[in-house]
């Protein structure tokens, strides 16, 4: 066999053996190219792949600053706006922390009931209400210098339908106290304002 062909390599015409050269240095040249391109795509491949794994924690991240967001998530109801004096509810949270809802109410210290209706406008703006009910006045005037602080985004109120003693509430979020505890309600606040469709608390 290998005399066979040994002897049809002698049977060749000196342009067939140099079209054969040139064909294995084209062949040479185009598989060296291949490997050009494959090395060139090497560094694009492991940029992309940092790029995906950037992403990735990235999105994990913000997925675990959203767990760890003071209060309680309360599923988001509608954002329709309704006159004052329509007839709105049930909601799903007491005090709401979405929902239906009507003109603002004033931003800070307010002495006197709000309306849920009001106070959820806020909270679609990004601001954060703190209610109470039953509190002593040295616990109220905490609260009170708590939102004179945060005039432009915090509304406090009394309000008698809590089913705890102070709740504080942002856009689908919402946490219950027992006494006032200003660390923990100032985190609520940092964390969860503007947190909302339509952020505009300062």
């Amino acid at each position: 066999m290998e005399k066979d062909i040994e002897e049809k390599k002698h049977t060749l015409t000196k342009k067939e053996r140099h079209e054969i050269k040139r064909a294995e240095k084209q062949s040479a040249r185009e598989k060296e190219i291949r490997m050009k391109k494959v090395k060139s795509w090497i560094p694009w491949i492991v940029f992309s792949g940092v790029v995906v794994g950037l992403i990735y924690w990235a999105v994990v991240a913000a997925q675990k600053a959203e767990e760890s967001r003071p209060g309680e998530p309360v599923a988001i109801m509608s954002k329709e706006h309704v006159n004052a004096s329509q007839a709105v509810g049930p909601y799903n949270s007491n005090p709401p922390t979405s929902g239906p809802h009507a003109g603002p109410a004033p931003w800070g210290v307010n002495t006197k009931e709000i309306p849920d209706v009001n106070a959820i406008h806020n909270l679609e703006h990004g601001g954060v209400w703190i209610s109470y009910k039953n509190l002593d006045a040295e616990s109220v005037s905490a609260l009170e210098e708590i939102a004179r602080k945060n005039s432009r985004s915090v509304i406090l109120s009394p309000r008698a339908a809590n089913d705890a003693n102070i709740a504080v509430a942002s856009w689908g979020r919402l946490m219950k106290l027992d006494a006032v505890d200003e660390e923990r309600i100032i985190e609520f606040i940092r964390r969860n304002k503007n947190k909302s469709p339509e952020p505009l608390a300062i």
